[in-house]
């Protein structure tokens, strides 16, 4: 007999894992102050990743939850949908 038993964090029932979270709860603090998303740069820096190749997966995993959306060959195109 196998038994299963999933537990999800807080953040996940919402469809955010702590990764995602820390990125998007940064972008949207960012924007409350500023009319422009942040830089790659900017969003390695406050979170602490080491590479914008990490941040770029993160903002594609959120643009595919549906969390952000991103405006085609335009720099610092975010907005935020929840």
């Amino acid at each position: 007999m196998v038994l299963w038993i999933s537990f999800k964090g807080e953040n996940m029932k919402y469809g955010l894992s702590p990764r995602h979270k820390k990125v998007f709860d940064f972008i949207k603090s960012y924007m409350k102050k500023t009319p422009v998303a942040p830089s790659y740069q900017e969003m390695m820096e406050a979170t602490g990743y080491k590479s914008k190749n990490s941040i770029n997966k993160i903002i594609k995993q959120l643009e595919e939850r549906q969390w952000i959306t991103r405006l085609p060959g335009k720099n610092r195109s975010i907005q935020i949908n929840r």
